[in-house]
């Protein structure tokens, strides 16, 4: 996502003035440019944003949308596709992708791999080296010519023309033409001697990917004809405080009982996130990837039944091998494997790994729905036999499991028994028939087993929700920070404020409850674009009282949370808007001290490892017209 953003400045801002004035002067032979143009000295960025509905107005030092905020997300009605030569919704198994794509090694199966571009996955435009150059396409060409001379009478800023500029995007969204549209754009060379240096091939795959997110972004905004815009966050902000504060129980402070040892009020929890706590559970926090793949490994290496997977990426590395390889085995044994992952990341990570397993015969389902073409699934979910699950932050990679010489994330999962399972395996189940049914596949179905009892004491409830509908997950965070009288520690990788969930901490820290926060700093953060509004999430926290540790070194890709004590949260939820914009997530809450003590050690040595922020200033917050073009048009990307 970074690099994509990295184009940005050329796309929307033409860069600083020195290179806005490069493509302004040779874009002026168009005809009909008008002469002379005039450069700003800088872009000024107007404070309010046309996409307003889907996009808050932050404020310029803080990049937090207002205090109070909302919602279900609209389901959004896909735009008629630009010409798809190959089609991700066309491709009915990976087996099949193999088949239509070069082979690019030797046909062994330890080498096999196949290609689907990047512009294949977001929009179906096909490429590479074996795409054809399109035929002139009018349309297309006309869109690009008024783009330009909208940049040319705004003298190559903009901020002076974003009515104008929007109005042509979302024209060529509506016709299907934005992809090929915003490759033309970038492939100009008026403007790709302004771009980043990269092979042509990556910057069209680029375009097209920055052409999926704007779409999506039109959508949810209500611009395009025949599309509903999201709920806003402030909308969404309010009724969900509101739904948080109808209760039977005040908000307590320290000195008195968490409202997590009221029954009445863990009634109310289960209710505002319709997930049940279970009884007869074991749950035992897995800290870093290789506590986590250790137990991983040993799981699959012992079942004697069924091995399913759901991740968000598959990776082509050593920790992906070793784990196709063992699921290999355990097919050519007979169990039942079956890996679901999310389309569109296929389509980058994990090609040949991923037909490597399909051509042994595992199942496999791209996660792809046809009528939310912007949705993805980004949950983690491994259960063996029916009866042991794991579930938080890691996919099958390098990075999560600290196998190979790269980078060595800090991450939790979580492995339980019990009925808990049972509601993991009914999630897993629903979405895999679905899936199946709905792409027309060969796989079989996948039954839920019925769980016994395990031997624990913890309390659990399985929670999964998707873009579509209310936020359940967010209510979930919502009222378990509601229900805290003493401390809530949250180590997350990407947290940035939504205004629902600044207004629930700040509340927190206004009757005493220690609010401790551990996130990415500039350093340890895998993707920068979204280090700007993660850092301006934090001083208006800092000043209430939060304490805050920036993570050193590696990236953390945590996504916990600890309530006095007695409550946890762990699951994939990032607490960011794309979590709730675009994405499946997952979470497992659980009653249980124990659990719960074994969080807040990890976390303690966390931010003991951390570099504290005491002061708001010494943040030093990213701000420049980049920045500020990612909170103003892609909040819900982040």
């Amino acid at each position: 996502m970074s690099a994509l953003l990295s184009l940005l400045p050329a796309l929307l801002v033409l860069g600083p003035c020195p290179a806005r004035a490069g493509v302004v002067a040779g874009l002026q032979a168009l005809p009909g440019a008008p002469i002379p143009v005039v450069l700003l000295s800088a872009p000024q960025v107007r404070p309010v944003s046309f996409l307003s509905p889907a996009v808050p107005a932050l404020a310029p030092a803080l990049a937090v949308p207002s205090p109070l905020l909302a919602a279900p997300a609209i389901a959004l009605r896909a735009a008629p596709a630009a010409a798809v030569p190959v089609p991700v919704s066309a491709v009915r198994s990976l087996a099949a992708m193999a088949a239509a794509m070069p082979v690019l090694r030797a046909p062994a199966l330890s080498e096999m791999s196949f290609r689907l571009s990047a512009g294949a996955a977001f929009d179906g435009t096909q490429t590479g080296p074996g795409a054809v150059d399109p035929a002139p396409n009018p349309a297309v060409d006309a869109f690009v010519r008024e783009l330009l001379v909208v940049l040319i009478k705004a003298g190559g800023d903009p901020t002076k023309a974003e009515g104008e500029l929007i109005e042509v995007l979302a024209r060529a969204h509506a016709a299907g033409q934005l992809a090929p549209v915003l490759q033309a754009l970038v492939a100009d060379p008026r403007v790709a001697s302004h771009l980043p240096p990269m092979p042509a091939e990556k910057r069209a795959a680029y375009a097209a990917q920055f052409a999926f997110m704007v779409g999506a972004e039109l959508e949810g905004a209500g611009r395009i004809p025949g599309t509903k815009p999201f709920e806003t966050w402030d909308d969404m902000s309010r009724r969900q405080l509101a739904e948080v504060a109808a209760s039977a129980f005040a908000p307590r402070g320290p000195g008195e009982a968490s409202l997590f040892a009221e029954p009445g009020f863990v009634k109310e929890y289960e209710a505002l996130a319709g997930a049940a706590f279970t009884d007869g559970n074991s749950a035992k926090p897995l800290i870093d990837g290789p506590a986590s793949f250790k137990v991983r490994f040993g799981l699959m290496r012992k079942a004697k039944k069924s091995i399913h997977i759901q991740s968000w990426a598959f990776y082509d590395d050593a920790t992906g091998n070793a784990a196709a390889d063992l699921l290999i085995a355990k097919k050519t044994e007979g169990l039942d494997v079956k890996i679901m992952v999310d389309g569109k990341t296929a389509s980058q990570h994990g090609a040949a790994v991923l037909a490597r397993m399909a051509a042994a015969g595992i199942e496999i389902v791209l996660f792809n729905d046809a009528a939310r073409k912007y949705d993805g699934l980004h949950t983690k979910i491994l259960l063996v036999d029916g009866a042991h699950a794991i579930v938080g932050g890691m996919n099958f990679g390098d990075d999560y499991s600290h196998m190979g010489p790269g980078p060595k994330w800090r991450d939790t999962d979580l492995y339980y028994r019990g009925r808990a399972v049972g509601q993991t395996a009914r999630f897993m189940a629903a979405l895999w028939n679905a899936q199946v049914a709905a792409q027309g596949l060969p796989h079989g179905l996948m039954t839920p087993m019925a769980v016994l009892p395990a031997s624990g004491k913890a309390r659990m409830s399985f929670l999964a929700d998707g873009p579509e509908g209310e936020a359940t997950i967010m209510l979930a965070y919502l009222k378990a920070i509601a229900g805290a009288s003493t401390v809530i520690n949250i180590e997350n990788a990407y947290l940035i404020t939504m205004p629902q969930l600044r207004a629930a901490l700040l509340g927190a820290l206004r009757r005493g409850v220690k609010v401790n926060i551990l996130t990415n700093s500039a350093e340890s953060i895998d993707e920068q674009i979204v280090i700007a509004p993660i850092l301006a999430s934090l001083p208006e926290l800092i000043a209430a009282g939060a304490t805050v540790g920036l993570k050193r070194g590696d990236t953390v890709h945590s996504k916990f949370m600890t309530v006095d004590g007695l409550f946890s949260i762990v699951g994939s939820f990032n607490l960011h808007p794309r979590s709730i914009r675009y994405e499946f997530e997952l979470i497992v809450s659980a009653l249980d001290p124990r659990l719960a003590a074994g969080l807040d050690r990890a976390f303690a040595a966390d931010m003991a490892a951390a570099t504290p922020v005491a002061d708001p200033a010494a943040l030093a917050i990213p701000d420049s017209p980049l920045t500020r073009i990612v909170r103003r048009y892609l909040f819900n990307q982040l």
